[in-house]
């Protein structure tokens, strides 16, 4: 495999960078990681070939007869109402990061014909308390002070300066911006059932000390949850197939995490800079980003005995042991096998696999040789195996009907693999 570096923030993109120990870094073939890259050149001026016209505190250009702003200018105003319109055009959109680092703002108004607002506009924004509408437009909402689309499924920002430490996303919500709550005094956040997607750096560097997001999320975006460093545990959603670079790096308190196995894919640095001393990874996930799991916040230091719990075979042991010499980059983590699907008896079984014994992985099964090639860790709890653990609430969508049919197929076939087990008498290696 090969990788390329990039640069996801650079140092004039906001305070951000100055809490970055992660080297900023994507795989060539994670396509999505790259695409939603936030950095220097791109923060508040969005591309456009397009001329750039000045009209007071604005950066803009034109759409047609409409004006889009791509960068407020104004870096004193406390109170800011956008115009309606910018030298007779009116004023229909607000480009990616608007009004990053704007530190002084307390309040923001928006134009009635506004229509599109990008990522990004008000991070850095940290005296934020309110934005408002101004009359006649409907193309977005605010509700207690927290702008959303009209539809209400897409949640746009939390002003960082807002006054609690609790907040309860309403029902309907379905995607939480880039840095909708980066930044904010939030220590507690309630998801509803159907949010969906958890966007680039949606809350980074919060004060959040638990996380407990809903089985419907399927994807959770770059850095989404870096640095909330009050985190200690993680029980993903049953649903998640992606986990994109960096999602959960520089979680200091970060000790566990559960997986299931829906899960696919886990990119670059995704759990870099935790306390994880280890981690169970299901066999269901086909691909992990360099330096994923078992480094430091430089992603060059190794987690000192860190180990990698898995199938036989799967991603997780390949991982264990993954090169490339291209990037110095040179795996050497403790991999231990999971030897039964049962987890809450007595008997729960893992094997410790060493670089030798891989050459046996191509039979199928364990020829375990001589005294101290096993060793045995008695005690279910040990273990946590991909879809176990506690039952989590599910989406009311039609994507919970789809989880609910995945849900009873995993239920049958491991119904089987228990009344095979019961006629089976147990192989000699495993007893």
């Amino acid at each position: 495999m090969k990788y390329k570096k990039i640069a996801l923030l650079a140092a004039a993109a906001l305070t951000m960078t100055q809490m970055l120990g992660i080297s900023a870094a994507a795989e060539e073939d994670a396509s999505s990681a790259e695409d939603s890259v936030v950095d220097a050149d791109s923060l508040g001026s969005d591309e456009s070939s397009e001329e750039s016209f000045t009209s007071g505190d604005y950066t803009y250009f034109l759409d047609g007869e409409n004006a889009k702003i791509t960068k407020y200018n104004n870096s004193d105003e406390t109170n800011v109402v956008v115009p309606d319109e910018l030298d007779g055009h009116k004023v229909v959109s607000l480009g990616s990061g608007t009004f990053a680092t704007k530190d002084k703002i307390v309040s923001v108004t928006l134009p009635a014909a506004l229509t599109e607002i990008n990522s990004s506009c008000f991070y850095g924004c940290t005296s934020l308390e309110k934005v408002e509408l101004a009359e006649g437009n409907t193309a977005f909402t605010v509700t207690d002070g927290v702008l959303f689309s009209a539809d209400g499924e897409d949640l746009i920002v939390y002003p960082d300066a807002m006054e609690g430490t609790s907040y309860t996303i309403p029902d309907g919500v379905k995607e939480i911006w880039t840095s909708a709550f980066s930044n904010t005094k939030l220590t507690d956040v309630t998801f509803p059932d159907g949010v969906l997607y958890i966007d680039d750096w949606a809350f980074a560097s919060s004060a959040l000390t638990s996380l407990d997001l809903p089985d419907s999320v399927t994807e959770i975006g770059q850095y989404a949850f870096a640095y909330c460093e009050g985190i200690q545990k993680i029980d993903l959603p049953q649903d998640l197939e992606l986990i994109q670079a960096a999602a959960f790096a520089g979680e200091t308190s970060l000790t566990e995490v559960t997986m299931y196995d829906s899960l696919t894919e886990i990119q670059m640095a995704a759990f870099a800079g935790t306390g994880l001393k280890e981690v169970t990874i299901p066999e269901s996930v086909t691909y992990i980003g360099f330096c994923a799991f078992g480094y430091e916040a430089d992603m060059t230091t190794k987690v000192e005995d860190f180990v990698i719990y898995g199938k036989v075979g799967s991603q997780a042991q390949t991982y264990c042991t993954a090169v490339d010499s291209e990037n110095d980059y040179s795996n050497n983590f403790k991999f231990r096998s999971v030897m039964s699907e049962e987890v809450s008896g007595s008997d729960s079984n893992t094997v410790e696999v060493t670089e030798k014994e891989n050459l046996w992985q191509s039979y199928g099964r364990w020829i375990l040789l001589g005294a101290g090639a096993v060793v045995l860790l008695v005690g279910g709890g040990i273990l946590i195996f991909a879809g176990g653990g506690k039952k989590k609430k599910t989406a009311s969508s039609k994507k919970n009907d789809k989880a609910e049919e995945k849900t009873e197929e995993k239920t049958e076939e491991k119904t089987e693999e228990k009344t095979e087990e019961t006629e089976t008498e147990p192989h000699e290696d495993t007893k």
